[in-house]
């Protein structure tokens, strides 16, 4: 009488897994490698997760004019109000009556503290830029104020709406740390301004200003 033959399968070496599953299982490993990397290549071709720096333009001169530590304890920051609510205990007889009452106290938002235990530099900058030029969408890693000595520049915020504000010849104004910002010579003379920047201590020269993407708010202001 002849036994039912018995099918065997071969097995990789080291492994417990069929040799037919195996190859299956590294087929189905390098579709995946190949998927991953033409995604990855399409993510670059169209900048996925790559921002691209928008540098200045036309920008005559720029040069650090003076800077140093900065020698006294300093809190840097802007007005605001704030709601404040408390208890009150009112005595009416011989009865203790409480009351919650609420007003408001103008506060100042912090930005920056300067001192021993967060020391601070500053830094005085000269910039020129010639008509049509532009310092590109940046940042700076502290409060910044600018005072227009000549011409008028533009200065576009990128936030909803993009709004821009003019500064003529004698004017300042104040940049917050985290604005981005790009401010604009659209007049017919060179614009020369002159920037104060409060910095963490030991910011280089070259890390005073950070490049910033356009923001989408913004797509008609390179």
């Amino acid at each position: 009488m002849k036994l039912p033959s018995q099918r065997h399968k071969t097995w990789t070496s080291g492994s417990l897994v069929p040799a037919g599953r195996a190859q299956a299982q590294r087929r189905r490993l390098v579709m995946l490698a190949v998927a991953l990397g033409a995604l990855v290549t399409v993510a670059v071709a169209l900048g996925v997760g790559r921002a691209s720096a928008t540098p200045g333009a036309s920008i005559v001169g720029g040069p650090i004019v003076a800077r140093g530590p900065l020698m006294h304890e300093t809190v840097i920051g802007v007005p605001q109000t704030t709601t404040v609510t408390r208890t009150v205990k009112v005595r009416v007889g011989k009865q203790t009556v409480r009351k919650r009452v609420s007003f408001q106290v103008e506060t100042v938002q912090r930005l920056m503290s300067c001192g021993a235990a967060s020391p601070c530099d500053i830094a005085f900058q000269q910039l020129t830029i010639a008509p049509g030029g532009h310092t590109g969408w940046h940042t700076h890693p502290g409060p910044t104020l600018v005072s227009v000595a000549q011409g008028e520049g533009t200065l576009y915020h990128g936030i909803s709406g993009c709004p821009a504000h003019k500064y003529a010849t004698g004017t300042s104004f104040f940049q917050p740390t985290t604005e981005v910002h790009n401010f604009r010579n659209e007049g017919s003379e060179p614009l020369v301004v002159y920037a104060l920047y409060y910095l963490p201590a030991g910011t280089p020269n070259t890390g005073i200003r950070i490049d910033q993407p356009q923001p989408a708010s913004c797509p008609t202001i390179p």
